[in-house]
């Protein structure tokens, strides 16, 4: 089962994307980044820097898994990013 909602944001950087997809503050998955929960395709990720692209998987241990769908720039220059989650 998965649910697809859209969210706006000003860069694809792991910790933006993911923050808004499991609805937890970029402090937060700033340091299950660092402790090591965050993978991005099945391998792990060191920096919250990393950007992402669609296609990705990105999986938080104990939250569960996003798929990157769409990406589309609007007018501003942010990104509306399509994301699935499955449940």
């Amino acid at each position: 089962r998965t649910k697809s909602f859209k969210t706006v944001e000003s860069s694809l950087r792991v910790d933006a994307v993911a923050s808004a997809g499991f609805k937890i503050s970029r402090t937060k998955l700033g340091s299950m980044i660092s402790s090591g929960d965050v993978r991005v395709n099945w391998s792990l990720v060191s920096k919250s820097g990393a950007t992402l692209k669609a296609g990705d998987v990105v999986s938080v241990s104990g939250m569960g898994r996003l798929k990157i769908g769409e990406i589309v720039t609007t007018k501003k220059g942010k990104y509306v990013i399509q994301l699935i989650q499955y449940l």
